[in-house]
């Protein structure tokens, strides 16, 4: 596999192989909202759901949000600023996702019925400069590219796992040749 420095993994999947062991990371998939080789790589896991618990630890004011979006999932965003809610939405075009963190910005959009919310997520992910580049070069991570909204559209989170693998013709883990998988 060949992975460009200057490659842009804005608006790809991740899809975590197993080298990755038992962390938040493990059997994730992983919507990369922001890529930069100056300023690193921010995503969101979309496949892990927060319990009910979980989600009274997060700053999510769903009191203020119409009634149609209390049922939004919420998932486990990532490891950082795990107490903070963040939603991933449509863009009020449907050209694109968005991830937005300004709770007030959240309201706003709520209130406006502007977007098409499609989760919201208790923290996020981060990658420093060119940390993303060597964790995919190493085959920490499987690319894919345009496969976000269809795995989104997979109603079970605990599913989209499965089927980001079967979208990388990946249909049996123990068997897979992962030298060189890189960008599916």
């Amino acid at each position: 596999m060949n992975i460009e420095l200057n490659e842009n993994f804005k608006g790809k999947c991740l899809v975590s192989m197993p080298s990755i062991g038992d962390d938040i990371f493990h059997q994730s998939v992983i919507y990369i909202t922001e890529h930069s080789t100056i300023s690193g790589a921010i995503g969101v896991i979309i496949n892990k759901s927060l319990e009910e618990e979980q989600k009274k630890l997060t700053d999510f004011e769903f009191q203020h949000y119409p009634k149609q979006w209390r049922n939004i999932p919420t998932n486990l965003g990532g490891p950082v600023k795990l107490g903070s809610g963040f939603l991933l939405h449509l863009s009020s075009d449907n050209s694109k996702l968005t991830l937005t963190g300004s709770q007030q910005k959240i309201r706003q959009l709520a209130r406006e019925e502007q977007v098409t919310p499609l989760m919201l997520t208790a923290g996020f992910c981060l990658w420093e400069t060119l940390q993303l580049e060597r964790e995919v070069r190493f085959n920490n991570w499987l690319v894919l590219d345009d496969s976000a909204r269809h795995l989104l559209s997979v109603t079970d989170p605990k599913q989209r796992y499965a089927e980001a693998l079967r979208l990388a013709g990946i249909t049996n883990l123990a068997t897979f040749d992962f030298s060189g998988a890189g960008n599916a």
